[in-house]
């Protein structure tokens, strides 16, 4: 019987096969960029490694003169009419296996935190948007399936070097991967919040002239502010569905002056006390089908209301993640599904417009995808 690994190895190795051959007619692949579309409850991303981005030429130019191509190259590639479509741009990087990845590049990447860390793999996470963000549950579980199937690691349990600290993914299969996503952060000059210096922001007053919430933020990594029971979001919550009108109003709320930083929105509706349902307005790329680092604020949000247990499960449109407040150590564990969308090749005058542009967009058609 194969470990999982080796079955990970195994299914990799088909899909490569099989991505060769539909990539080409007579055999050879199309230049330029390999990528993987993985999605976790829908919340999708394109994956490429920066080993390969390091040996385009153009992109290797443009970090030695220390600009950062990222951003633009996201804001391209995830566009869901130009691109390839996703919420984000995820470049993963072996620290086992390429150790010899120079420092300077790393900070000229905005990936710094990953010099000198005893982790397996680091990543650069880009939102669709060209903003970057510290943490996105979902992209680490797909990252982990990734990094598996690439063999950039050798264990099924991974450490990852990220801007918020060092996470642990757990790859049991598809259907369950298990996230530490660390102790969550209540004290509001750390979320951050404009306000004086306070313990936390558990229940206080979101008021502008447009609306008044009761709220508790939360950050997981990235800030969140969570609302129950608001009666503006209660149509959209039956139908696990954004209306314009709450759009809206999400946007509203991330723009008050209480948070300097942008913010991610929650409505939540509690089911049960071990259920919640959640429509998550995301910082960067706004309404998502999931948001893990969401669901995990939700949770910690609501045990401190009092209205559910520590271990709850969170549906979302794109689905259910089951999270878990451990007691012992503080610590929110998160586990859900990741899947392999599809694979591709993103052509070379593709990705030289992208790197050397503020904000050029890939043609759809010159980006080869099975």
């Amino acid at each position: 019987m194969l470990t999982l690994p080796e079955t990970l190895k195994e299914q990799n190795l088909s899909m490569s096969k099989a991505d060769s051959k539909s990539r080409s007619g007579s055999g050879s692949a199309i230049s330029g960029l390999a990528f993987d579309k993985m999605q976790g409850l829908g919340n999708d991303f394109v994956m490429v490694l920066l080993d390969d981005l390091l040996a385009i030429p153009s992109f290797s130019d443009a970090v030695k003169r220390g600009t950062n191509p990222l951003p633009s190259m996201a804001k391209g590639l995830c566009d869901r009419n130009f691109g390839i479509g996703a919420d984000g741009l995820i470049v993963g990087f072996s620290l086992k296996k390429t150790p010899a990845i120079a420092v300077d590049i790393l900070k000229a990447l905005d990936a710094g935190y990953a010099v000198d860390t005893k982790c397996d793999i680091g990543w650069i996470y880009v939102n669709s948007d060209g903003s970057s963000s510290a943490m996105c549950g979902n992209g680490l579980r797909c990252l982990g399936l990734w990094a598996l199937r690439k063999e950039l690691v050798a264990s099924n349990r991974i450490l990852v070097s990220t801007k918020a600290g060092v996470q642990e993914i757990l790859v049991e299969d598809e259907s369950k991967i298990t996230v530490n996503m660390g102790k969550p952060i209540l004290q509001t000059d750390l979320i951050p919040l404009s306000t004086p210096s306070a313990a936390s922001f558990v229940q206080g007053e979101l008021n502008s002239p447009d609306f008044k919430f009761k709220a508790t933020c939360v950050s997981m990594g990235n800030p969140h502010v969570v609302i129950f029971d608001a009666p503006q979001a209660q149509d959209s919550l039956s139908e696990m569905k954004f209306s314009d009108s709450l759009k809206n109003l999400s946007v509203q709320v991330q723009q008050n002056k209480l948070f300097p930083e942008g913010v991610n929105v929650e409505w939540c509706r509690v089911v049960s006390r071990d259920e919640v349902h959640s429509l998550i307005y995301e910082r960067g790329c706004g309404a998502t089908l999931a948001c893990a680092s969401g669901a995990a604020a939700v949770v910690v949000a609501g045990v401190l209301e009092g209205r559910i247990e520590r271990k709850t499960e969170i549906r979302l449109p794109g689905g259910f993640l089951s999270i878990d407040w451990a007691q012992s150590d503080d610590h929110v564990h998160m586990s859900g599904p990741a899947a392999t969308s599809f694979k591709g090749s993103i052509g070379s005058d593709v990705l030289d417009s992208l790197i050397l542009s503020s904000g050029g967009q890939a043609v759809s058609k010159e980006i080869c995808c099975s």
